[in-house]
């Protein structure tokens, strides 16, 4: 049985099948954690479990499985290092079991239409391109039937510069006011970023151990390091190009400035006065290096777009349970996974909000801070939807 497409709160979706084998998805969830233990993996009793409960959480190298906390549906964050052959194949293995086991419901990308578009027609299924720029995003969807409803859940590329500009240009205003607290400030945004976004909750998301012990992914490094500059530079030109040529400007600075030369009576270098301005060029821009895009990363990179990956991936919870409802589903085991394919810099703060309890709400942020204020700026970033 199929369900229409439609425009949800934040994502158009397109046609998806409907499944109501709830023993086959029950048994395979009893499975898949008598698996993880068998390799050893921690995995703790499904207990619910909040923002600051690792409970529930099932972890298997760089993914992680556990219940959306408001709507109950079993969330699977697959963490990758983009264009590595370990993480597209994990990616892909992951979808295709739960695709093979009848437990998938919807599979997001961190990507937008845009982003999508761009990545379809340059390197179209079994096209050259496609084998040279082998990505994650692609194998996931292949990997699961063609019925399967994909979700473009990443903030739109065009939004991004805006996001970007708005937290340097708060950036520069906070540290060019220490007087003023802006420097504290600064400090405890980075401590609060951190806390959230990279920590996570605690004893639940991906650890440093896990990307840096797991020799697959170090064995196809070379690979990723190759193809994502290459990436870029196919794809978005306009960006590398002026970057390039900043960097290699940079690089050639100081052999256009004339040298010093060492002092015959003292032996020591004397530096010339221009010699003296580039080296204090250069300072000053590693400390604003560390700066602006410590901020960048955490505010720009992962809070605002783990905030629309979070509602995406929540949103697709809901439709999953309204889809399975309208088929006459009789048991939420009827509702098959959401399976989210994400950079793993995003893995914990996205895992962060969905785990989020209820007696969040109208706190101290959590889920009032990402799912209940619906603003036009963020329904006008959230991804969309497309058919393959």
């Amino acid at each position: 049985m199929t369900a229409a497409c439609g425009a949800t709160s934040s994502a158009k979706v397109c046609m998806m099948r409907i499944h109501t084998t709830g023993q086959g998805r029950a048994a395979h969830r009893r499975s898949f954690a008598t698996m993880q233990v068998r390799r050893g993996v921690g995995v703790t009793a499904a207990t619910g479990g909040g923002a600051g409960d690792g409970s529930g959480v099932q972890k298997d190298r760089q993914s992680l499985r556990f219940k959306d906390s408001r709507t109950g549906v079993d969330v699977v964050l697959v963490g990758t290092m983009h264009y590595n052959p370990a993480s597209i194949h994990l990616a892909a293995s992951t979808v295709r079991g739960l695709s093979e086991a009848d437990d998938l419901a919807a599979i997001v990308l961190e990507t937008c239409p845009s982003r999508w578009a761009k990545t379809l027609k340059m390197q179209p299924k079994n096209a050259l391109m496609r084998k040279l720029l082998d990505n994650e995003f692609q194998a996931a969807t292949e990997a699961a039937e063609p019925d399967v409803r994909i979700v473009l859940g990443d903030q739109r590329i065009e939004d991004l510069s805006v996001s970007a500009k708005a937290v340097l240009k708060l950036t520069w205003e906070e540290f060019t006011n220490p007087l003023g607290g802006g420097w504290a400030r600064l400090l405890a945004n980075w401590q609060a970023g951190y806390a959230r976004e990279v920590a996570g909750v605690p004893g639940a998301g991906l650890t440093a151990g896990d990307l840096l012990f797991d020799w697959r992914l170090a064995l196809c490094m070379p690979v990723s390091l190759f193809r994502y500059p290459l990436a870029w530079a196919l794809k978005s030109p306009k960006v590398i190009i002026p970057f390039a040529a900043f960097v290699f400007g940079l690089e050639q600075l100081p052999g256009l400035v004339p040298q010093g030369a060492v002092d015959v009576a003292s032996g020591a270098y004397v530096a010339t006065a221009p010699e003296t301005a580039v080296s204090a060029l250069f300072l000053v821009l590693d400390v604003l290096q560390v700066v602006f895009l410590s901020q960048l990363f955490l505010k720009a990179l992962l809070e605002v777009r783990n905030d629309i990956l979070a509602r995406s991936i929540r949103t697709a919870c809901q439709d999953a349970i309204a889809a399975s409802a309208a088929a006459g589903a009789r048991s939420d085991d009827e509702v098959g996974a959401v399976v989210a394919v994400l950079g793993a810099a995003h893995l914990n703060g996205v895992q962060y909000r969905l785990m989020e309890g209820e007696e969040d709400v109208g706190g101290g942020g959590g889920d009032a801070a990402w799912w209940i204020e619906e603003t036009a700026a963020t329904e006008r970033a959230a991804g969309a939807a497309l058919p393959l």
